[in-house]
C-alpha cells in the first residue's frame, strides 16, 4: 500500500481513499453534476485497474449530464470582436483579425499584479495537478511550482516493488499510468 499523504487520484483511490477535487473543492460546473467517486481497498494494480474502469463509467455520466445542461442559444452573446474571439478565417486573412484577436488574448496590460501567492490545482486522469505561484508584484513570478501526479506515483514506486519480485513491475509500473513528459523538472 502506498502512502496516503503523497498519492492522488485513481493511484490513491485504489488505496482506500475517498477523494476527488471535484467533489472535495469543486470548480466550474462539477458541484452541479451527480457522480461517484469509484474507491477500492487492495491498493494493487487490480484495484488500479477496477478503480479506472469505473472512473470512466462515472466519466461518460459526466459528460452526459454536462451535454444536457448546456443553456439554449448562441455561444457568443454579442458579435463585438473585443468580447470574444474571432473565427480562425478572419484571424489568418488580415491583419486587424490577428491584431483584434491579440487585444483580446491580451487582457493584462494596465493591470497591477499583486504581490500573492497561491495554490490552484484540478482533478486530472492521473491525479491532483497543482501550481503554485508567488507573486512579487512583477508580470514574472517569483516562484512556480508544479505539483504533477505522474511525478509524485513515480518516486514511490521503490516503496510500493518491495518486497516484490522483478517480474511485478510488468504489472505494476503500467498502473500507475506515469506521463515521462511530466517528469521532467
Amino acid at each position: 500500500m502506498l502512502s496516503k499523504a503523497a498519492t492522488t487520484g485513481p493511484v490513491a483511490r485504489a488505496s482506500g481513499v475517498e477523494r476527488d477535487l471535484r467533489k472535495d473543492e469543486p470548480y466550474l460546473a462539477y458541484a452541479d453534476l451527480d457522480f461517484k467517486i469509484p474507491v477500492a481497498q487492495g491498493g494493487d494494480a487490480h484495484c488500479r485497474y477496477l478503480v479506472r474502469l469505473e472512473e470512466m463509467e462515472q466519466s461518460v455520466k459526466i459528460m452526459s449530464q454536462a451535454v444536457e445542461n448546456i443553456p439554449p442559444g448562441a455561444i457568443n452573446v454579442t458579435d463585438d470582436a473585443k468580447v470574444h474571439l474571432l473565427d480562425r478565417s478572419e484571424v489568418y486573412g488580415s491583419i486587424e483579425g490577428v491584431i483584434h484577436q491579440f487585444e483580446g488574448v491580451m487582457d493584462n496590460r494596465g493591470y497591477t499584479m499583486p504581490v500573492a501567492q497561491v495554490y490552484s490545482a484540478q482533478e486530472t486522469p492521473n491525479g491532483e495537478l497543482g501550481y503554485y505561484i508567488v507573486s512579487d508584484g512583477t508580470f514574472r513570478p517569483w516562484r512556480v511550482k508544479t505539483r504533477g501526479p505522474s511525478f509524485v506515483h513515480l518516486s514511490s514506486v521503490a516503496r510500493l516493488l518491495r518486497g516484490h519480485t522483478i517480474s511485478e513491475v510488468v504489472i505494476t509500473l503500467p498502473g500507475l499510468n506515469i506521463i515521462a513528459a511530466e517528469l521532467d523538472r
